[in-house]
């Protein structure tokens, strides 16, 4: 036994004795799965504040008042360029799906390795992603936590030995943590999880991400001694309100966070695309995005007078700008702005490209704090205008900034729930939910009539995965072969006359038969269709065999295979049963699974549902 295998194998040992102490105590087997929530919910907890901690570590060394910069233009280039050349590093020879912007590779581990995440994704996500928001990388920190807490819960659920069509749920109660400790938002962070990961809302689910969620926030409030919102407080004279007339204006916002959102997503794409056709080394191309990100910078500052303390307005996660908007007491002297239309377009454009820099050439971040900053100054703007054209002079733009900070997430992440509840957690007002629930509702829909995919299924599709067609089978993945499994099967050998096998499935009343070679290989399934094709031309069976006949083209599956898979092989293939193997063995045989019993089994498990 391995090295890496032993410690396996112990925590396995550990997980069954839990279930079984846990079943004579009168719990179910679900129960398992809170205890490993509440682990994972404590893990996500600690690991967000020593992230957390790390980004203002790289920070203050780069821009306090004491640090690198010092109001020096040439460091805003040399800065963020160092930090890149770090992340490029770290992403290349130690994680390379620390890249970009995370929530992506989680639903593609979702989608395609049974939910496993590489241990070492969490510290090479954490570490690089510090590196390049602190340097002044464009980017958010909930795609970094996601990640973290996702590869946190893959990996207790692989150090367990955790059934297959439970990982999920545990890489969604790390996701769920991850945004609960990040933004003061547990409810958000369960909301989050479930409609972007899982899509599933039932109890199995739905506890253990809660539980995880929770946990994760009560961590990050004993040991940082607040569970304040993150825009907590509001400008003397600024009051948030909403009239019923304000309606169509809320309907033109709405229009115009989609269009944003949809600009944003497809130029962050068509940068990955340009930097994936750049003939260089992939070490140098966070460097080269760096580049462009400093030089967005100094127009920043010699351009547009952002000449305060501290790095630019761009740069990092833009909470500053955002809490400018938005009205929220950020504190004296944070900006020298004056946030009129064209700053605040200008910002918009900036912040995009600023965003796509970092991002699209292999920076480590999130995006979801650029579409929070993209909503804010978009409807900041559109608040302002509406004040200058004089219809509505006595609105608050700080009102609208708010309504598009929720329209453009919602737009850009196709989450409309979560996003609005994170901006009411994010900001503890309830005074506007009725606009922004508004708004967000008609981004969405433009932004998917204008395109078809939000900025974390986009990648999938590219990588021709479809993780809508996923979700809708949410509930096969939590069944697997095992319990649909027929035990009946037979076994013909390739050089078996066809006649022989038609007499036998005659006799037996069996319909397909699985095809070996006298080594023990499997050489395809022989179908009862193929069959009764062939009895079809009589004078011809005399001289045919039947791995003539078989289909090497039919895939087998094992017994824990997940009903999800299942159904996708079946989708593929034009026959009615599969072989079922060993998990030990590919061509060791226990049974069949056909697409009745599977189909049988699906609408049972939806009206139990």
């Amino acid at each position: 036994m391995s090295k890496i295998e032993r410690p396996l194998r112990r925590g396995a040992i550990f997980y069954k004795s839990s279930i079984r102490f846990l079943k004579r105590l009168g719990f179910r087997r679900d129960a398992s799965l809170i205890i490993l929530a509440v682990v994972i919910g404590a893990l996500t907890g600690l690991g967000s504040v020593a992230f957390t901690k790390l980004i203002e570590l790289a920070h203050d060394f780069c821009y306090s008042p004491g640090g690198l910069y010092g109001g020096r233009g040439l460091f805003l280039i040399l800065l963020p360029a160092a930090g890149a050349l770090l992340v490029g590093l770290i992403t290349y020879y130690f994680a390379r799906e620390a890249r970009g912007h995370g929530v992506p590779e989680v639903m593609d581990a979702i989608a395609r390795k049974d939910s496993a995440i590489r241990p070492r994704v969490a510290l090479a996500k954490a570490v690089s992603s510090a590196l390049t928001i602190g340097s002044g990388g464009s980017a958010g920190t909930e795609g970094p936590i996601i990640q973290i807490g996702a590869a946190l819960g893959s990996t207790a659920g692989q150090y367990f030995q955790i059934a297959k069509h439970n990982m999920p749920v545990l890489v969604g109660c790390g996701a769920a943590a991850g945004i609960s400790a990040i933004f003061h938002a547990p409810i958000a962070g369960v909301l989050f999880a479930l409609e972007i990961f899982l899509r599933d809302l039932n109890f199995k689910t739905f506890s253990p991400v809660l539980i995880a969620s929770v946990i994760s926030s009560v961590v990050v409030s004993a040991l940082l001694g607040t569970n304040e919102a993150l825009f907590p407080l509001v400008h003397p004279g600024t009051e948030y309100s909403f009239q019923w007339f304000e309606l169509g204006n809320y309907i033109v916002l709405g229009l115009l966070c989609a269009a944003a959102a949809v600009f944003f997503i497809r130029l962050l794409y068509a940068t990955e695309d340009l930097f994936g056709r750049l003939k260089v080394h992939h070490v140098a191309k966070p460097v080269i995005g760096a580049v462009g990100l400093g030089l967005l910078g100094l127009i920043m500052v010699y351009l547009l007078g952002d000449t305060r303390v501290g790095e630019p307005g761009i740069f990092g996660n833009g909470y500053l700008m955002i809490g400018r908007c938005i009205g929220a007491d950020i504190g004296e002297g944070t900006t020298v702005l004056n946030l009129n239309i064209g700053i605040l377009l200008a910002l918009a454009v900036l912040k995009t490209l600023a965003t796509c820099c970092t991002l699209g050439s292999g920076g480590s971040g999130g995006v979801f704090a650029p579409s929070l900053f993209l909503g804010a100054v978009v409807g900041y703007a559109f608040g302002l205008t509406l004040q200058k054209v004089g219809l509505f002079a006595n609105i608050n733009p700080e009102t609208y900034a708010l309504v598009g900070m929720a329209s453009v997430v919602s737009a850009t992440t196709h989450a409309p729930i979560a996003g609005i509840v994170i901006l009411f957690e994010m900001t503890h007002n309830y005074q506007i939910i009725l606009p922004v629930m508004f708004s967000a509702t008609i981004a969405l829909a433009i932004a998917q009539l204008l395109f078809r995919d939000s900025i974390y299924t986009l990648k999938l599709r590219r990588r021709g995965i479809s993780f809508e067609t996923l979700a809708d089978t949410a509930v096969l993945r939590r069944l697997n072969v095992d319990m649909v499994m027929q035990s009946r099967f037979e076994i013909v050998y390739d050089d078996t006359p066809l006649q022989d096998v038609i007499k036998r499935a005659v006799n037996l009343e069996v319909g397909d038969f699985i095809v070996m070679d006298h080594a023990g290989h499997y050489k395809g399934l022989l179908v009862g269709h193929d069959l009764r094709a062939a009895l079809l031309q009589p004078e011809s069976v005399p001289f045919l065999l039947a791995g003539e006949l078989a289909r090497a083209d039919v895939a087998t599956v094992s017994r824990d295979e997940t009903l999800d898979k299942v159904l996708d092989k079946f989708s593929r293939m034009e026959v009615n049963s599969m072989a079922v193997h060993t998990e030990a063995d590919q061509n060791q045989f226990i049974g069949f699974v056909t697409r009745a019993a599977l189909m049988r089994r699906y609408q049972q498990e939806l009206q139990d549902k």
